[in-house]
């Protein structure tokens, strides 16, 4: 039977698990290109001859892909629906993971990465803008943080998977398994995943520049994007410097500081289960600002400790987790009233969306790599200004709303 629609074309039903469960797997295949080659990181680095700071751009190079691809796939999406930007999304991805297995010097290796980036966010901003198409408010939370668990799954398998593969192939056999499952997806979607936005709805005649010049003037839509990009910052920055900081500044081996990071990656993935609940309870701007409070006062107590005294591995880890799952708390909140604040045109919306929130993270990780990566302070002090940012752009939104 057909689902009841509202006036604005969305689905009145709850989001079911299936489609939860596909769109997280579209979604997975950036993170995953991601966590399943860190552990390959320092021999990627001795086997080129290079420094820990290049092999560390070839992750600030994915997160530029994913951020410019954004937009010309949602204005895309728009015009034409999702499945034809997703479809040319996912066979970029799988080809230029092929390409990255191939690589014979790390600048194109750098150029390859950042193809797979831009073929990788096709996932994510078809999937956002497919479930704006069919949900808001607070059932588009809970599609949303179904979708982060499917999502979180990857950094919590990815880096043990790694660390493991590595034990039986080269790092190019890595790039190649990527590839296999940038295939897998296309097929599936080309199979079985339906089209979301249906010809009446497309915005055929809305010029592209209007669009965008109308959600970049829109102050609630920006303050709120830019704390989704700050909360995406957080767990990449860190696995940009986790590789480096756990071997060199800790003594631990790539098969044990994954583990690190698969429990960090577990303790997001419950906190993002507990968003939609607590954005209802609370609102998005309260959920934020006692997040982003916490996290303040955890980094300042880190930062003490550190001068004062040589912090553990325990102590690091447990401050790990805790900012781990502060930014699982917020990124839903923060996504959803982003696209809410946007009115219509989703899939502009999401685009831009994700172009700024992955500028964001990319700058963050490019600055971790000119950062002193075997030390805590470095680290700590990016991840507490991140925070302290969040609850500068909530403090100012809630004064533009006279809160």
């Amino acid at each position: 039977m057909p689902h009841a629609t509202t006036p604005a074309g969305r689905t009145d039903s709850e989001p079911s698990l299936l489609l939860g469960i596909a769109f997280g797997f579209l979604s997975s295949l950036g993170p995953f290109a991601i966590d399943l080659y860190l552990p390959a990181m320092p021999g990627m680095a001795r086997a080129m001859a290079a420094d820990s700071g290049a092999v560390q751009r070839t992750l600030s190079a994915f997160f530029l892909g994913l951020a410019l691809a954004q937009i010309p796939l949602g204005t895309l999406g728009d015009r034409y629906g999702r499945r034809r930007p997703l479809i040319g999304g996912l066979a970029l991805f799988a080809i230029a993971s092929i390409a990255c297995a191939l690589a014979t010097s790390l600048p194109m290796l750098v150029a390859c990465r950042f193809l797979q980036g831009m073929g990788a966010c096709a996932g994510t901003a078809s999937v956002r803008a497919m479930i704006r198409d069919r949900h808001s408010g607070h059932r588009a939370a809970q599609l949303m943080a179904f979708t982060f668990l499917i999502i979180g799954i990857s950094p919590v398998l990815a880096p043990l998977a790694g660390s493991y593969l590595l034990q039986s192939m080269a790092w190019r056999g890595l790039f190649a398994l990527l590839a296999g499952g940038g295939v897998i997806a296309l097929v599936a979607v080309l199979l079985f995943l339906p089209e979301s936005l249906p010809p009446e709805r497309r915005l055929h005649q809305l010029p592209m520049l209007e669009s965008y010049r109308r959600l970049l003037t829109a102050p609630a839509f920006l303050g709120w994007t830019m704390v989704a990009g700050l909360a995406t910052t957080i767990p990449f920055a860190f696995v940009t410097a986790a590789p480096f900081l756990y071997t060199q500044g800790f003594g631990l081996t790539a098969h044990h500081y994954s583990l690190l990071l698969a429990l960090n990656a577990a303790t997001s993935i419950i906190a993002t289960q507990f968003a939609p609940a607590l954005m209802r309870r609370l609102g998005g701007r309260r959920l934020v600002s006692i997040a982003a409070a916490i996290a303040i006062v955890a980094t300042a107590l880190l930062a003490l400790t550190t001068v004062a005294l040589a912090v553990s591995i325990g102590a690091f880890q447990i401050y790990a987790m805790l900012l781990f799952a502060l930014a699982g708390l917020i990124l839903t909140p923060a996504a959803i009233s982003a696209l809410d604040a946007a009115g219509g045109g989703a899939g502009s919306a999401t685009g831009l969306l994700g172009t700024l929130q992955l500028a964001i993270t990319a700058l963050a990780s490019g600055a971790v790599s000119l950062l002193p990566s075997m030390t805590v302070l470095p680290l700590a002090g990016l991840l507490g200004g991140s925070f302290t940012l969040m609850a500068v752009v909530m403090l100012a939104l809630g004064e533009r709303r006279g809160i």
